[in-house]
């Protein structure tokens, strides 16, 4: 027997030099995203668990808190698998987007801040182990996330939420250069950083936003309008209740 992939591959124009990935969902219902789309992204285990990350995590629960130079090497071959498969569920939230496919969009943008959590929590495990490799990763994947928790809250029609989380994603992002040895003049005028600026001023405009429950929150308190204060935290909690509830990372493949 012969296997064909033409018939699937045919019509997929990948632009070369560009990150592009397709999710193909077989007869069974299976997905296939070029790798795996949960879990380890090479569905292997390691001593048995499902990911490094999961085996020095319980080495460390054991009192075993000295990675050894093989398990520092493979979990770090580990997030850049990771990583990649987040600029793939990346791509394909901008392709659902452009076919106006909101659901899917919405479940690729949470793969890909689970992967970024994902591979924030290896950077932390690696640098602990005295190894740079990855650590460069923390500017980009602290920017992706707060980009990707701006879209996650437009898909979810929270706009307010939306113009909070690009500040929020700066100032993250300025926290991370600040960590790395920036100075201030480099923090601000960082791409990223001004990118996210810049992304909360536009949604404030095109939905006619001018402060947001948080920030009215926040100068209340400045104010010492304790009364006021009390009354939008209530209110922040109803929103909270009512907001649809992210997948936690899990990291075992079904």
């Amino acid at each position: 027997m012969t296997l064909d992939l033409q018939e699937v591959i045919a019509d997929w124009n990948a632009e070369p030099g560009e990150i592009s990935a397709r999710l193909i969902v077989g007869r069974d219902g299976g997905e296939l995203l070029q790798m795996f789309p949960e879990g380890r992204p090479d569905g292997k285990r390691h001593h048995g668990l499902p990911t490094v990350l999961d085996y020095v995590e319980h080495e460390a629960r054991l009192g075993r808190v000295q990675v050894a130079e093989e398990d520092a090497r493979e979990l770090q071959r580990e997030l850049y698998q990771m990583n990649y498969r987040r600029l793939a569920s990346s791509s394909l939230v901008e392709d659902c987007l452009m076919h106006k496919d909101v659901d899917n969009a919405r479940r690729h943008v949470e793969r890909a801040l689970r992967d970024i959590d994902g591979c924030l929590r290896r950077i932390d495990v690696i640098e602990r182990c005295g190894r740079s490799g990855g650590v460069v990763l923390r500017p980009t994947l602290t920017f992706h996330r707060g980009r990707l928790r701006v879209q996650r809250a437009i898909l979810d029609d929270r706009y307010e939420d939306a113009i909070d989380e690009a500040l929020r994603g700066r100032c993250a992002l300025e926290e991370v250069l600040e960590e790395m040895g920036y100075e201030e003049e480099q923090r601000r005028s960082d791409p990223g950083v001004v990118f996210l600026h810049a992304l909360a001023q536009r949604l404030r405009r095109e939905y006619g936003i001018d402060l947001t429950l948080t920030e009215r929150l926040n100068a209340a308190v400045a104010e010492e309008d304790y009364a006021l204060a009390a009354e939008l935290r209530e209110e922040l909690k109803r929103r909270a209740a009512t907001r649809p509830k992210a997948r936690p990372e899990n990291e075992t493949n079904p």
